[in-house]
């Protein structure tokens, strides 16, 4: 694990605020150069350079960059990262099986907490939810998939919390132990009239 990244990503968050615009074509386009960027300082001097919307760009680093380090954590832990960077739809592989990583927040339309998380049924019911939400459009997949749900207690909150990669290292270690014990979770998800067995699991940060 890169440390001096995890610093950065921590850094970030003190010059950035909570809420952002929302995505555009425009926004993404010209700040795509994000997924070269390995630093902060190196970020900072593209955004100065280019002169785009800083706010909205490292907004964008610091969501991609946070998803890649929980990625690295689960293979502290014994999952192995894909080799293809451009793999959109496989980020690590547990026993051999393939995953996508969603490092995400609470969704605000739970905000009742219908889901006892505590529960396997109160995370399957919410991996159902999550199934069922997704975009209906072109990225809409019916993929095995790790939901890592930040749950704090402010949008900034959340925000800070895709950077605490302790809490992260704990949670994510304890589920691979509990993998190694009980197996994975499989789901069965309808969709569309049609049944897929899925693996899935939540890995709660609260």
């Amino acid at each position: 694990m890169n440390k001096q990244l995890e610093e950065d990503l921590k850094k970030t968050m003190e010059i950035i605020s909570a809420s952002w615009n929302m995505q555009n074509n425009s926004y993404d386009k010209a700040s795509n150069f994000i997924y070269q960027m390995k630093s902060l300082n190196e970020c900072l001097r593209e955004i100065e350079r280019r002169n785009v919307n800083r706010e909205y760009a490292l907004h964008r680093w610091y969501n991609y960059m946070t998803s890649i380090q929980c990625e690295y954590i689960f293979c502290e832990y014994g999952a192995v990262h894909d080799t293809n960077k451009y793999n959109h739809n496989v980020d690590i592989y547990i026993d051999d099986i393939p995953f996508d990583v969603k490092l995400t927040v609470y969704p605000a339309k739970l905000s009742s907490r219908p889901y006892d998380l505590t529960t396997r049924d109160g995370k399957n019911e919410m991996i159902r939810w999550y199934y069922a939400n997704q975009s209906q459009q072109n990225r809409k997949q019916m993929l095995n998939r790790l939901y890592v749900v930040c749950d704090a207690s402010s949008p900034y909150e959340n925000m800070v919390m895709k950077s605490n990669f302790d809490l992260m290292r704990r949670r994510i270690a304890d589920f691979m132990q509990n993998v190694k014990s009980n197996g994975l979770n499989e789901i069965v998800i309808t969709d569309c009239g049609r049944d897929y067995k899925l693996m899935s699991d939540i890995i709660y940060l609260n």
